[in-house]
C-alpha cells in the first residue's frame, strides 16, 4: 500500500509539473505578467489595430512590439524561478528524510504547556495563508474579467483562438490558481515549521529557568533542536528563497511600472488600485519570510542567555552544584544559531535596514519619477 501511494505522489506532482509548464506558456501568449497583470489593456488583434474603448494604453493605442528583453526578465526568469522552488519543494518533501518533521511536532506537543493555543495559532497560519491565496487569485480574476477583448497577444493565433476566449480565460485563471497555491504551500510551510521552532525553544528555555528539565537533559533536547534549524536552514528554505527572489523582484518591477510607466490620467481608478494592492502584495510576500527568520533567530539568541539567567536565581537552582551551573553556562553561550535564508543568518537589525533602504528608494521613485502622476491643482 505503500508503494501505491507512494507512485500516486509521483503521478501527482509529475500532473502538476505539465500543469505549471502549460500555465507558463499560456501566460506568454496572453501577455500575463506578475508584477503588472496584462503587458497592454487593449483589444489585441492580428494587424495591430486596436479598440477604441481601450482600459487602460499608455502608448495611445499604438502596437507595442516585445522584445527579447521582456520575453526573457518578464516570462522566462519568473517562470523558471516558480518552477524551480516547485522542483525543489518536492525534492525537498519526497527524496529528502523528512522524519524530523514528524519529530518536531510530537516534540512541540509534548512539551508545550497550551496544546490548545498551539493549535488555535497553527489553525491561524493557515487562515493566513487561504486568505494571502484568495487575494492573489482575486488580482488575477479582477484583471482577466477588466480586459476588454481577447487576451492573446500573438497575431497568427488570436483569430484562430477567438471562438476559444472563455475557455482561455477560465484556461488562464486555473494556471495562475494552482500556481499561487503551489506559492503560498510552499511559504506556509515554511512560516509553520519557523513557529513549531521558534515555540519549541521557547518551551526549553522556560523549562530550564523554572528548572522543570535537568541541564543535561536540557543539552540534548537543544543538541535535537540543532538538528531540526538546520534541516530548516539547509532544505526547506531552498523553494523560499527561489520565491523570496520571484516575490521581490514582482513588487520592484511593479514599483517602477507604477512610477514611470503607469499612466494615471487615462487609466481607470479601479485599474490603478489593483495594480497598487497588487505591489504591496508582493511586497509583503517577500519580506514575510525575512520577519518569520528573524523571529526564530531572536528566540535563538535569547536561549545563549539562559546560562547567565540560572546562576542569577539562587531560590531555583540552589541545590545544584556549582560545576553544573558552570557546564550549562558555557554550552549556552557557545550556541551559535539562527534561522538563514540564501545560506545567511536573518537578523532583526539588518531587517529593519533594509526595510528602510526600501522605504527611501519608493519615495525616491515617487518625487523624481513621476510627480505630476496623480494630476494638477
Amino acid at each position: 500500500m505503500s508503494n501505491v501511494s507512494a507512485c500516486c505522489s509521483y503521478i501527482q506532482a509529475l500532473v502538476i509539473l505539465c500543469v505549471l509548464l502549460m500555465g507558463y506558456v499560456l501566460r506568454y501568449l496572453c501577455g500575463y505578467r506578475g508584477d503588472r497583470g496584462f503587458s497592454s489593456y487593449r483589444d489585441i488583434r492580428p494587424g495591430g489595430y486596436g479598440n477604441a474603448t481601450d482600459v487602460c494604453d499608455s502608448s495611445g493605442g499604438s502596437k507595442t512590439s516585445n522584445t527579447i528583453g521582456e520575453l526573457l526578465f518578464g516570462y522566462v526568469v519568473p517562470s523558471v524561478l516558480n518552477l524551480l522552488s516547485f522542483v525543489s519543494a518536492v525534492l525537498v518533501c519526497k527524496v529528502i528524510e523528512h522524519e524530523q518533521l514528524q519529530n518536531l511536532i510530537e516534540r512541540v506537543f509534548l512539551l508545550s504547556a497550551k496544546p490548545k493555543r498551539l493549535c488555535r495559532m497553527l489553525w491561524f497560519y493557515l487562515g493566513v495563508a487561504l486568505t494571502l491565496l484568495l487575494l492573489l487569485f482575486a488580482y488575477a480574476c479582477c484583471v482577466v474579467i477588466m480586459q476588454p477583448a481577447q487576451i492573446i497577444k500573438v497575431a497568427w493565433l488570436a483569430e484562430k483562438l477567438r471562438n476559444w476566449e472563455l475557455c482561455l480565460r477560465i484556461g488562464l485563471l486555473c494556471t495562475i490558481l494552482l500556481q499561487d497555491l503551489v506559492e503560498i504551500i510552499i511559504l506556509s510551510s515554511y512560516y509553520i515549521e519557523c513557529y513549531l521552532l521558534r515555540v519549541h525553544l521557547e518551551t526549553l528555555s522556560h523549562k530550564l529557568l523554572m528548572h522543570s528539565i535537568d541541564s543535561l537533559d536540557w543539552m540534548r533536547e537543544i543538541l535535537e533542536f540543532r538538528k531540526l534549524l538546520e534541516r530548516v536552514n539547509q532544505h526547506v528554505s531552498i523553494p523560499v528563497c527561489f520565491l523570496i527572489v520571484m516575490n521581490l523582484a514582482y513588487a520592484f518591477a511593479g514599483l517602477v511600472y507604477l512610477f514611470k510607466d503607469f499612466d494615471f490620467h487615462y487609466c481607470a481608478l479601479k485599474l490603478v488600485l489593483l495594480n497598487i494592492a497588487n505591489v504591496m502584495l508582493w511586497l509583503f510576500l517577500g519580506l514575510l519570510p525575512f520577519f518569520v527568520a528573524g523571529s526564530v533567530t531572536r528566540v535563538c539568541q535569547n536561549a545563549q542567555a539562559n546560562g547567565h539567567q540560572i546562576r542569577v536565581r539562587p531560590f531555583v537552582y540552589h541545590n545544584t552544584s556549582a560545576e553544573d551551573l558552570n557546564s550549562t553556562l558555557l554550552f549556552a553561550s557557545s550556541l551559535d544559531m539562527s534561522a538563514k535564508l540564501f545560506r545567511m543568518p536573518i537578523q532583526s537589525n539588518y531587517l529593519c535596514f533594509a526595510i528602510l533602504v526600501v522605504t527611501i528608494v519608493v519615495l525616491t521613485l515617487g518625487m523624481c519619477l513621476n510627480l505630476s502622476a496623480l494630476g494638477k491643482f
